[in-house]
């Protein structure tokens, strides 16, 4: 069984094959996250409360998201490590029967989840004014997520063989779908309804069907996934276990990230409906800044892991480098624009002026920290590449349990102004910490590649 690449990860020049990577996977994550900014775009002219219930809806979107890309990092790191070593009938294998697990797991969940909406939010602190608002959006993404997770973790896989360009494709047509129905079911443009909130839903949801169908053809294509490996259940169960080592570890480090969002909401919530709408606005402008980082992040992973494979240090050593550089240089780029143009942007979305005062406070104060969000990213990347996605779990439970909740907690007590001060200094703490343990450990794992121990 032969499966097509694209691209040749253990060959091309490291930083030329890690650029070629990580700028299609920037435009289809782009494409992912603007999902998220075109809605806040569209739904902020609705009112601060349609914004607020977009912004608690955001917690639970990422958490699946989360915990979905956790599994496809997961994937990608094994299917890569199979690809390097030529063992393309295991890649092919694990790929098959991961995504039957998420296809089944999804539609689990979605289920749990849309008969529990008013429980869920309530528990976040949507009060009664949010709350239909937040049913309106949610009961209709539900029905979309198992369509979205089966794109996310199938990109995963063919990022992991070396099949970079087809599916960021398909993300970015997956994204202009968004787009459009965003602004003609909202407002009901045309023949089409007048849907407000539940528009934005249906939207969404159009582009994830278009993106699960679109990443399965491609697959299918280059010989990744076979009904034959899935009728042959019992036989490759033993190989599906190399996924899981490498991804519930990694799902416990995805999940993490959602989980402190959420409990940020959870604490702003008590200083009004304005902070919160501002604070959803921030996060996904933020979510937009990161793509660059991680996009290097997600090229690391199979890179690292297809050298692994295929037994070449040296040039794990030199995407080492080039992780850390890229991932400074991004985070300052974007301090310094969104210091600067913070209020600009947040009257974009909305026109409350508490709401824009605390987006452009949020970027003054947090974006100072994106340069150590980028360090600790990069080496999370390395660490699952690596097959050591333990190390990964650990840098992300230091940061969240460690550094930032207790400082969030804290700030509690004093102003909305604090919590923003406690995520950056939790940010900074974070990555130097990610530093620190990374130079540690190849300096004990890799003694003999100088290049590495001179991060």
């Amino acid at each position: 069984m032969k499966t097509k690449t694209t691209t040749n990860l253990i060959k091309t020049p490291v930083n030329k094959m890690l650029f070629l990577m990580a700028v299609p996977i920037s435009l289809g994550m782009l494409s992912t996250f603007l999902f998220q900014v075109v809605d806040t775009f569209f739904v902020g002219t609705l009112g601060s409360g349609e914004l607020a219930a977009l912004a608690f809806s955001s917690s639970i979107y990422f958490l699946f998201i989360a915990l979905f890309i956790g599994i496809s990092v997961g994937l990608s790191s094994v299917v890569a490590k199979a690809t390097g070593a030529a063992d393309l009938q295991s890649a092919q294998n694990q790929t098959s029967l991961t995504l039957l697990f998420v296809f089944i797991l999804s539609i689990i969940l979605s289920f749990i989840g849309g008969q529990r909406i008013n429980t869920i939010f309530t528990f976040l602190g949507a009060d009664s004014k949010v709350l239909p608002l937040v049913h309106d959006y949610m009961s209709i993404l539900f029905i979309g997520f198992p369509f979205l997770m089966l794109g996310i973790v199938s990109s995963g896989a063919a990022r992991g063989s070396g099949i970079i360009n087809k599916t960021e494709i398909i993300f970015g047509i997956g994204g202009l779908i968004n787009l459009l129905f965003d602004y003609l079911l909202i407002f009901g443009i045309g023949p089409f309804p007048e849907m407000g909130l539940a528009g934005a839903a249906v939207a969404s949801v159009m582009s994830f069907i278009f993106i699960s169908i679109g990443n399965m053809r491609v697959l299918f294509s280059q010989n990744l996934l076979s009904f034959s490996a899935i009728s042959n259940l019992k036989n490759n169960i033993k190989t599906s276990k190399q996924v899981l080592q490498i991804a519930i570890p990694t799902i416990g480090m995805q999940l993490l990230v959602p989980v402190l969002g959420i409990f940020t909401t959870f604490i702003l919530a008590k200083f009004g409906t304005e902070v919160v709408a501002a604070f959803g606005v921030a996060s996904r402008i933020e979510a937009l800044a990161f793509v660059g980082i991680f996009a290097v992040s997600m090229a690391l992973t199979p890179f690292v892991a297809q050298n692994l494979g295929a037994n070449k240090p040296d040039r794990i050593a030199l995407a080492v480098t080039f992780g850390k550089k890229a991932s400074l240089y991004i985070g300052l780029t974007f301090f310094i624009i969104l210091a600067f143009f913070g209020e600009k942007i947040g009257s974009i979305f909305s026109e409350d002026e508490q709401v824009v005062t605390f987006v452009a406070l949020f970027f003054k104060i947090v974006a100072v920290s994106y340069g150590f969000v980028g360090i600790m990213n990069v080496s999370t990347a390395i660490y699952t590449g690596l097959q050591m996605p333990k190390k990964a779990l650990q840098i992300m439970m230091v940061k969240t349990l460690i550094f930032t909740i207790p400082l969030i907690i804290v700030a509690s007590f004093i102003s909305a102004t604090a919590v923003l001060v406690a995520l950056s200094i939790g940010n900074i703490l974070s990555g130097i910490y990610a530093f620190m343990l990374m130079r540690k450990t190849f300096q004990q794992k890799h003694p003999i590649n100088e290049r590495v121990n001179n991060l």
